[in-house]
């Protein structure tokens, strides 16, 4: 009997060890995200939405959450919509939105809203819908 609970008692030692090993190297913030340090592979497939001209689709990379490091596009007037929700923005608040949306380059697009999401801004589902839509035509 006592093979078996000092087996065991070993069994119980490494697998506490390597959830915390793996634990560690998959630290996340608290929106899900994954944390900077850590290196994300690119997926080299595309969905149906994808137009195939990118080495890895932008819709992919935006659903995946890649994160990237803070660079404003000048738009630091975005920062006031920090904590808000998708579906709480005014037509005029939308229409700001797409003043920077539309006035990027189309090279800035993706690096903007990873951007937006580094600094907890949640996008406005219509003027996420657009940035998609203008990804998959450039």
């Amino acid at each position: 009997m006592q093979p078996a609970l000092i087996m065991l008692t070993a069994l119980v030692v490494v697998g506490t060890v390597l959830w915390l090993h793996d634990r560690h190297t998959r630290r996340r913030d608290a929106q899900g995200q994954l944390m900077p340090d850590e290196v994300v592979e690119p997926d080299q497939t595309c969905s149906d939405d994808c137009c195939g001209t990118h080495e890895v689709c932008p819709s992919e990379q935006l659903l995946r959450g890649e994160l990237c490091d803070i660079t404003y596009y000048d738009d630091q007037e975005l920062d006031d919509y920090r904590g808000r929700s998708a579906d709480d923005y005014t037509a005029t608040e939308l229409e700001q939105w797409r003043d920077v949306l539309y006035t990027l380059q189309p090279a800035d697009r993706l690096g903007w809203e990873r951007s937006i999401k580094r600094r907890g801004i949640v996008m406005p589902q219509p003027i996420r819908d657009e940035l998609l839509m203008l990804l998959q035509e450039s």
